[in-house]
C-alpha cells in the first residue's frame, strides 16, 4: 500500500534591495510626521491667542513642507526604481497577474483558505492593486501640497511652480476643492496603514512566509513542500 508523505523544505529568496527597504521606511516615517504635522496645521492648538502662536504655528508649517518634499523626492525615486531598479524585472511581471482574471480567483481564493497563493512576480493582483492606489495618493498629496505651498511661498520653488500650480488648481475646481483633496489623501493613508500592517502580520502567518523581517533584512523565506511516496 503506498502513502503520500509531505517534506517541507525552506526556500529562502532575496526580495528587495537595500534601496527599496529604506524607501519603504523613509516614507511610513515621513507620511506618520506630515499627518502630525498637518493635524495641527488645520487645527492649531497650542498658545491659543497670543503672538508667539504664530511663531509656533510657522515651526510646525516649515516642518510639513520639509516632510512634504521629502516625500515628493522618495515617491518620484521609488516610482523610477520600479521601471529602472534592480526589482523592476519581478515587480514588472506583477504585471500579468493584475490583468489576469484567474490570478484574482486564485489570491481570493487564498485569503478565503481554499487553496494556495501563486503569482507570477512579486506581488499578487490585490497587493499590486493597494500599492498603485498608494501611489497615486502620493502624487495626489504631492501635487494639492504644491498648490498650497505656492501660495505661501513666493520666491524659489514656490516662484518657479506658481503658474503651473495655479492653473492645476483651477482644473482641480479652485483652492478650497484642492485642501480638501489634500486632507482626503491623508486620510487614505491612516486608513491604508493599519490595514496594511494587519496584512502583513496575517499573510505571514497564513502563508508561512517571512513577511514581517523582509523589510528589514530584503530576504522572504516559504516552505516548499514536497510529496513522497512511501511504501507499507
Amino acid at each position: 500500500m503506498n502513502n503520500e508523505e509531505i517534506d517541507a523544505v525552506e526556500h529562502v529568496d532575496f526580495v528587495y534591495t537595500s534601496a527599496n527597504r529604506v524607501l519603504h521606511w523613509i516614507r511610513a516615517l515621513v507620511v506618520t510626521g506630515l499627518a502630525i504635522t498637518g493635524f495641527y496645521i488645520a487645527s492649531p492648538f497650542l498658545s491659543p491667542g497670543e503672538s508667539t502662536d504664530q511663531l509656533v504655528y510657522a515651526e510646525w508649517v516649515f516642518w510639513h513642507v520639509l516632510l512634504g518634499f521629502v516625500l515628493l523626492s522618495a515617491g518620484l525615486l521609488r516610482i523610477f526604481l520600479f521601471f529602472f531598479g534592480k526589482d523592476s524585472s519581478r515587480e514588472l511581471r506583477s504585471l500579468k497577474d493584475m490583468f489576469s482574471i484567474k490570478s484574482w480567483i486564485i489570491q481570493l481564493k487564498s485569503y478565503f483558505f481554499i487553496g494556495e497563493l501563486k503569482k507570477k512576480g512579486m506581488y499578487g493582483p490585490l497587493q499590486f492593486f493597494s500599492y498603485f492606489m498608494i501611489t497615486v495618493m502620493v502624487v495626489l498629496a504631492s501635487l494639492t501640497g504644491l498648490i498650497l505651498y505656492v501660495h505661501i511661498y513666493h520666491s524659489g520653488i514656490g516662484g518657479l511652480l506658481y503658474e503651473p500650480m495655479r492653473t492645476l488648481e483651477v482644473l482641480m475646481g479652485g483652492l478650497a476643492t484642492v485642501r480638501l483633496l489634500h486632507h482626503i489623501t491623508m486620510w487614505g493613508f491612516l486608513i491604508f496603514i493599519p490595514i496594511h500592517v494587519y496584512m502583513v502580520v496575517w499573510s505571514a502567518i497564513r502563508f508561512k512566509h517571512g513577511g514581517l523581517d523582509v523589510m528589514f533584512t530584503g530576504y522572504d523565506y516559504h516552505l516548499i513542500k514536497n510529496k513522497k511516496k512511501k511504501s507499507k
